[in-house]
């Protein structure tokens, strides 16, 4: 019997245990079952993180021998104490269109891990979906809110085929993709190392010239150096010179957009909306079926420019704490 089902007969306190993942086979394995995986709860993001200083514990929630979600937790120790965890976007239910009944004792047995202050302090940022009921579940857990927006993103279902997919797009970002085509840019995806350095260049450049923190180059090494058959980097070329790129990484039958650059030939060329388009349609042919477009805020230009390629938006819950 399905696991929702036992959940609803039992009652909605049904006790949820906790183990560590064996392997990455077996994580990578749920990570595949997953419907909608997330980049940030990956083996491999895991593993560049673990590179940086973090510890990483990958959790499965079974009840009743059945596994019913993931979670990966970033650890961070002093001294060899845990002080800290952090969650992005997990735990990942296993179970399609999840009841409360049963991401209830799975939220429950997390908070219980972390009560006390045995643990230190836990970050959540839920992989729920934004709603009152998941905002009530995790109240009732015991979690506390701390008001910082969740993860907002849209995935393109690359399922669709080429075609489908173009005629989804907005008509003023098609006309824009269509002047790109014409203008004689062409497009490059490479997993080879002078394209790597290229693009962590750019984006050292560009986080010093906007004098902004965003992904560390040393953590975009130590992700490639765990995924190197899934970290891509895609660039558009103008005249022989890359005027914009990309990082793209593969993980689950999904890729994620992960950091890119501009330059100033971008905008005059439209090469933004030649290269995102490129970049969805190699995922494709690499096997994906989703391209999640790398979260976005719908306040800024660029959020908007991501919209218009009419994915289906989701937006995750707020972040919240236990201690």
């Amino acid at each position: 019997m399905p696991y929702a089902a036992l959940a609803a007969a039992r009652g909605a306190n049904s006790a949820c245990r906790i183990r560590h993942a064996v392997d990455r086979d077996e994580w990578e394995a749920f990570c595949a079952s997953l419907p909608a995986p997330q980049l940030t709860q990956s083996w491999g993001y895991g593993e560049a993180k673990a590179a940086e200083g973090w510890g990483v514990e990958r959790l499965v929630f079974e009840s009743d021998g059945q596994a019913l979600a993931i979670c990966q937790v970033l650890i961070k120790r002093v001294l060899g104490v845990a002080v800290a965890a952090r969650i992005n976007r997990g735990p990942q239910c296993l179970v399609p269109q999840a009841t409360p009944e049963v991401l209830r004792p799975v939220h429950e047995a997390l908070r219980q891990r972390w009560r006390f202050g045995r643990r230190g302090l836990l970050l959540l940022a839920p992989g729920l979906e934004d709603g009152e009921a998941q905002r009530s579940l995790m109240q009732q857990a015991g979690f506390r809110s701390r008001g910082v927006a969740g993860w907002c993103s849209a995935v393109l279902d690359l399922r669709l085929g080429e075609e489908a997919l173009r005629a989804r797009l907005a008509a003023n970002w098609r006309n824009h993709l269509k002047v790109s085509e014409r203008g004689g840019l062409l497009f490059d995806v490479s997993r080879e190392a002078d394209a790597r350095e290229w693009m962590f260049a750019r984006h050292a450049e560009h986080m010093a010239e906007k004098g902004f923190s965003g992904t560390s180059v040393s953590f975009l090494r130590a992700l490639q150096r765990a995924v190197p058959e899934d970290f891509f980097v895609c660039r558009a070329v103008l005249d022989g010179q890359p005027v914009a790129g990309m990082v793209v990484v593969r993980f689950a039958r999904s890729a994620e957009y992960f950091v890119g650059w501009y330059g100033p030939e971008a905008r005059r060329s439209k090469a933004g909306n030649f290269l995102l388009w490129n970049a969805a349609l190699a995922m494709r042919a690499q096997g994906c079926e989703r391209f999640d477009l790398g979260g976005y805020s719908s306040s800024d230009g660029y959020g908007r420019f991501k919209q218009d390629m009419r994915g289906t938006e989701y937006r995750l819950l707020e972040e919240w704490m236990s201690f």
